[in-house]
């Protein structure tokens, strides 16, 4: 699924989290705070297009309508090539456009389809637009298997804005929210939680992993997004559960290879570091639909072999 990583410093403001950072301006739409109800379900689906030559070619797609119908997404075909952004309309019959951009933003193509009314298919014409030839689509909706499912599930938890509350209270504590608040270390209390699903310490001044964390092997989604990590510790390797994480806009060089025990992680988020590689260990994320790794300091040689060990992975570089 997705969409490039957009994080801004007016997200920040906003004390948004960044789990959210895919789809095109999606944080500066969606308040991920659980502070005000969500406009809109993201919706992910797999089929094909099928060529003149009645060949098929896979894909994978997913679009979010806004509260004024307009549909913004994302698709690939081949993870390794990235993904192309969608934007467009969904009209009353439920019929729709969707535009195709690449990374330099120029129009590639053109998704003309029907949607049915409980969204579980759609179809139509894909028409590309450096040679004006059409071709039949058909998707099919999926559920469980992407990471939305856990950002849809986890946008619906009542959120607990501090900590120690949270840990009074820890019989009934699955989110944490404690973006911006200044916070450098975590009380060894916070260990007790043993139902989180959901942390986010977005913008606080964090140095290196908190080694507490290591003990929520509940997690599905973690961010450190926005601190002053200087070093992940090997410790979490423990978090086994984790289907997000996210560590972007930090000061980290490298990251421990016990990054490769997080096997169910679904969606890695270490853009804007100082990263000149990743650990062969990452091998072992067989599961990983995305990883953003931009403006990072990887050389061309590297990126290939990160494609190499994340054959089925769609990476932004």
């Amino acid at each position: 699924m997705l969409l490039a990583s957009v994080v801004s410093s007016r997200l920040k403001k906003r004390k948004m989290k960044t789990k959210l950072i895919l789809i095109i301006g999606l944080l500066s739409i969606l308040n991920l705070s659980g502070q005000e109800k969500k406009c809109c379900d993201t919706y992910v689906y797999e089929g094909h297009i099928l060529t003149d030559n009645k060949k098929k070619i896979e894909i994978n797609l997913n679009f979010l309508v806004l509260l004024d119908s307009t549909m913004v997404g994302s698709y690939y075909y081949k993870p390794n090539w990235g993904s192309l952004k969608l934007v467009g309309k969904l009209y009353p019959d439920f019929t729709f456009h969707l535009v195709e951009r690449d990374k330099l933003d120029t129009i590639t193509g053109y998704f003309e389809g029907q949607l049915n009314q409980d969204y579980k298919t759609a179809k139509g014409k894909w028409s590309d637009r450096k040679t004006d030839k059409t071709f039949d689509f058909e998707l099919e909706q999926v559920i469980g298997k992407s990471y939305w499912d856990y950002l849809k599930k986890n946008r619906a938890l009542y959120e607990y804005k501090d900590i120690n509350k949270a840990i009074k209270e820890s019989d009934k504590v699955l989110s944490i929210d404690v973006a911006s608040q200044g916070l450098r270390k975590l009380p060894n209390n916070l260990s007790q939680l043993d139902k989180v699903v959901s942390l986010s310490l977005l913008g606080n001044e964090f140095k290196s992993f908190p080694t507490v964390l290591s003990k929520l092997t509940t997690l599905d989604e973690l961010s450190l997004s926005s601190n002053q990590l200087t070093y992940i510790k090997p410790e979490i390797g423990k978090l086994k559960n984790l289907r997000i994480l996210i560590i972007n806009f930090n000061q980290l060089k490298s990251l421990p290879r016990e990054i490769g025990q997080l096997t169910n992680l679904l969606y890695l988020e270490l853009g804007n570091n100082k990263l000149t590689s990743l650990p062969e260990d990452i091998k072992y994320l067989t599961s990983l639909q995305e990883l953003h790794i931009e403006n990072n300091k990887l050389t061309e040689k590297e990126k290939l072999k990160i494609k190499r060990l994340l054959p089925k992975c769609v990476i932004h570089f």
